[in-house]
Formats: C-alpha cells, sequence, structure tokens
C-alpha cells in the first residue's frame, strides 16, 4: 500500500515500474502508456531509461507537493518555460549510438 510519505521516500525521481505501482497500473500498460506517450505523469527519457519525478506523480495523485517550508519558491514567478512533457523539435532524431569502422580513432 502506497502512502504519500512512501511516495516522497521515493525521492526525487523513480522507475516507471514504480510510477505503476503507486498508480495502480501493471508494469506492461506503464510502459505501452510511455512509449504512446500517454502516460500521466511527466516522464524524462535519457538514453533508453524513462525516469518519473516524484513531484509529478504527487501532483498527478492530487498531493500538495510544497517541499519548501512557508511556501517560498526560489523562482518567486513559478512559470514553466519547459518540462517533460515538451515535444522534441521537428529536426530532432532519435539515435542510438552505434559501431560505425569508419568513426575516427576507431583503427586501434
Amino acid at each position: 500500500m502506497w502512502t504519500v510519505d512512501r511516495v516522497r521516500a521515493l525521492g526525487v525521481t523513480t522507475t516507471l515500474a514504480t510510477a505503476a505501482s503507486v498508480l495502480g497500473i501493471s508494469r506492461s500498460q506503464a510502459y505501452r502508456l510511455a512509449v504512446a506517450d500517454a502516460f500521466p505523469a511527466p516522464l524524462i527519457r535519457a538514453g533508453s531509461r524513462i525516469i518519473v519525478p516524484v513531484a509529478g506523480l504527487l501532483r498527478l495523485l492530487l498531493v500538495d507537493t510544497d517541499p519548501v517550508p512557508g511556501g517560498r519558491r526560489l523562482d518567486p514567478g513559478g512559470e514553466v518555460s519547459v518540462d517533460a512533457t515538451t515535444t522534441p523539435p521537428a529536426d530532432y532524431a532519435h539515435h542510438r549510438w552505434r559501431h560505425h569502422p569508419e568513426h575516427p580513432g576507431d583503427d586501434e
């Protein structure tokens, strides 16, 4: 059973499998939603890893996520300029690095 305190104890980020458990969905369903860009919380893609910010989970669960006592923030305006759900630019090509013998320094 996930409580607010247990979710906060996860730290800043967690895995997609753990986020699925918190939300009460299966791990495979969470990955299907992530692939379809339909996961209900923000996701961070780092190579082949998918990382879930705990603050996004807490917001999704409608939990007060103000981590600063007294409600003071470092960014007084509080406007978000870029978030984890921002789509990549049209000219973005997602390619994993593969070994190519024509790369300089590969002759060793």
